[in-house]
């Protein structure tokens, strides 16, 4: 599952918000996160809100998870599966690194 399609097919049709709706990607993350068929997806999903919280990621990044989309949700997730992360205390660390090259 290392495709955003793929992410996206864990949560019911209804949860899959319009691809393109800005500024509705940390929804899209919470549906992730609260709902998903896949551990792994709803733990990371989970974690992304956990570091930005709690404040461990750059402004830069925070701001840009604020105005990313859902398919830029689902990307980052798939990104962060293909990388080999699996526990929520991975994400900030990784987020700070590539969540630029992801959302960009």
């Amino acid at each position: 599952m290392t495709t955003p399609t793929a992410v996206l097919s864990t949560i019911p049709a209804l949860a899959r918000m319009p691809r393109k709706e800005a500024e509705r990607g940390m929804t899209q993350l919470g549906f992730l996160g609260n709902i998903s068929s896949d551990f792994t997806v709803s733990l990371l999903a989970q974690g992304v809100f956990y570091a930005d919280t709690t404040g461990r990621t750059t402004g830069t990044v925070a701001m840009a998870l604020r105005r990313s989309t859902p398919w830029q949700a689902a990307q980052l997730i798939a990104a962060m599966l293909r990388d080999g992360l699996t526990l929520q205390c991975e994400v900030p660390a990784w987020l700070n690194e590539h969540a630029l090259e992801v959302l960009a």
